[in-house]
């Protein structure tokens, strides 16, 4: 920890060391640019039989990023490919496979511990000595002066730069006290998380199936384990949170049915509340906001993490050529460029999420018959189907895989 009682300038202050914030310094730390990772304390990982139980399904395009960005060679022990997803509405017919030779890829993406990928993004960054990581620490304070921030820790510690990135979550401080508003859906349910053990392998297979409370999924991990996300209604949710571990296995093997056999083991559970967040901007003078400090959505899918890094890309894209052509990347008509390419996105996924989930746990007259009818089509259709997977994945997107100036 550095203590200056004059100004010090940085390029970038990037507030939040999580996934998304560490990924936006991997990309731009060949460009030359002084960049400083401010986070107030490092999480400590939820272990469930040993493993990180907070994971994320990192999909194909952010892959061939991470490979671009040098940080893949530290995951690629460590991160399990899903090569297919098998989805069903509960018991009823219809069902839809996701096969990622149908889009000739070797994986439609890769399930890693959320603590993995931030741990190889900071031996990354470790590299470089043009970047700090800077914690624990706390900002005091900003100010704008000639066009630039001036931010205060609480150490006394004065730093400027032309632009802060709010990178720091669902709860963002810099999103508060940047007054930035948000608005916010409950959709009263809770998800819950675990890592398990099934009687089969999971032949790196992930299955989801629509339940009337929420969908639960089975999501492939290395050597041979299972992360659980379970959706449910808060009252379901709370309801199988108190049982004990055979009542939640016996009410596991009830809800998911004899896919993998029976589990045999799950270790520690948590849940949380699921909302829907959107900020009503994400740019302020000198300010951006990416990742959760802009938007949650339904984990479902497990999209939200993919958007982030999407975020991420896109805003290291916007800040390089603004260098390039000697604009100024901390102003709004620069920074609203970031506006106009990730909120058609943002929105579209937001928008399919809480559909999905509404479809799904709708118990209207006649919707399963509607929905297995719905499966079946798309699965039967090879042009759609091959659409969706690629927009899915993210192949399709226009997101930079690797930052050049």
């Amino acid at each position: 920890m550095k203590s200056s009682p004059f100004n010090e300038q940085v390029d970038l202050i990037i507030v939040g060391a999580g996934m998304v914030g560490l990924c936006l310094a991997a990309a731009l730390r060949l460009q030359g640019l002084k960049i400083l990772i401010v986070e107030r304390e490092e999480s400590a990982p939820f272990i469930s039989l040993g493993y990180d139980c907070r994971v994320s399904a990192i999909v194909a395009a952010n892959i061939e990023m991470f490979q671009a960005i040098g940080v893949w060679e530290r995951l690629q022990t460590v991160a399990s490919p899903i090569h297919t997803m098998r989805i069903w509405d509960n018991q009823h017919a219809g069902g839809i496979r996701f096969d990622a030779e149908e889009i000739k890829k070797t994986a439609l993406g890769y399930l890693i511990e959320n603590s993995k990928m931030q741990e190889a993004m900071k031996l990354t960054l470790l590299q470089d000595v043009n970047i700090e990581l800077y914690y624990p620490a706390v900002i005091q304070s900003w100010q704008r002066n000639n066009g630039k921030l001036q931010v205060r820790f609480e150490d006394g510690r004065v730093v400027e730069t032309p632009l802060l990135v709010g990178a720091d979550g669902a709860n963002s401080w810099v999103r508060s006290n940047a007054e930035i508003h948000l608005y916010e859906h409950d959709m009263h349910q809770k998800g819950i998380v675990a890592n398990i053990r099934t009687q089969l392998p999971h032949q790196n297979s992930a299955y989801q199936r629509f339940l009337p409370t929420g969908p639960l999924a089975f999501l492939p991990m290395i050597n041979g384990m299972i992360s659980i996300v379970w959706s449910a209604q808060t009252e379901e949710a709370d309801r199988l949170m108190q049982l004990d571990d055979i009542g939640f296995i016996e009410s596991l093997n009830l809800a998911m049915g004899p896919v993998l056999g029976r589990v045999t083991e799950v270790g520690q559970r948590a849940a949380f509340p699921l909302k829907t967040r959107l900020a009503a901007h994400m740019i302020r003078p000198n300010i951006a906001l990416i990742g959760d400090a802009a938007h949650t959505i339904h984990p479902l899918a497990g999209l939200g993490v993919n958007l982030g890094l999407r975020d991420a890309m896109i805003l290291g894209r916007e800040i390089l050529d603004a260098i390039r052509f000697k604009e100024d990347y901390g102003s709004s008509e620069i920074l609203s460029r970031l506006i106009a390419q990730r909120v058609p996105d943002i929105l579209t996924v937001m928008a399919s999420m809480e559909g999905l989930n509404h479809i799904y746990t709708s118990q209207l007259p006649g919707m399963p018959l509607l929905r297995g009818l719905g499966m079946r089509m798309v699965g039967n259709s090879g042009i759609i189907k091959q659409m969706l997977m690629q927009h899915s994945t993210g192949l399709s997107l226009p997101v930079p895989k690797q930052l050049e100036a």
